[in-house]
């Protein structure tokens, strides 16, 4: 009957130690997925409060719907951070892509960005800027996307 018992006993121990490993692993696997979710809002974040202060630095004239066609005049400090918030929206797309921002991150800004990236003065420095993403087919698409989508708004 001892001989038995410690058989019982034996079998509880290993399932203990068993569910003791399964506890570990998968709170280590809740950590991982949640400080991932954490660092991808937190960068997403912080791209996103860059893209506005330097919006916040243009006149309010960048912001206006007009004609596309016209040449819009702006200083050069004004097409350096034109060029800026291009370049940061960029490297956040980039993030997106790369799986580093969650997709449900990304849907509570994406129509701002859109109809940011759609606004005459920010089409006239992408078509300026058109050469330096062919390397990045996916946002080039995208842009260019949201470039037709935003003429087509506009005749309609």
């Amino acid at each position: 009957m001892e001989e038995g018992e410690t058989a019982v006993l034996d079998h509880i121990l290993r399932f203990m130690t068993l569910g003791t490993i399964l506890v570990g692993v998968i709170a280590i696997y809740t950590a991982l997925h949640t400080n991932n979710r954490r660092l991808g809002a937190d960068i997403f974040l912080r791209y996103s409060d860059r893209v506005s202060d330097l919006r916040r630095s243009l006149p309010m004239t960048a912001f206006f719907d007009g004609s596309a066609s016209a040449n819009l005049e702006m200083t050069p400090e004004e097409r350096r951070i034109v060029h800026e918030v291009i370049y940061s929206i960029f490297e956040l797309y980039e993030l997106k892509v790369h799986g580093f921002i969650p997709p449900a991150i990304w849907k509570i800004r994406e129509p701002d960005i859109e109809r940011v990236l759609s606004l005459p003065v920010f089409q006239q420095e992408l078509a300026a800027l058109q050469g330096r993403f062919t390397k990045h087919p996916r946002f080039a698409a995208w842009v260019d996307q949201i470039g037709r989508s935003g003429t087509q708004a506009s005749l309609g």
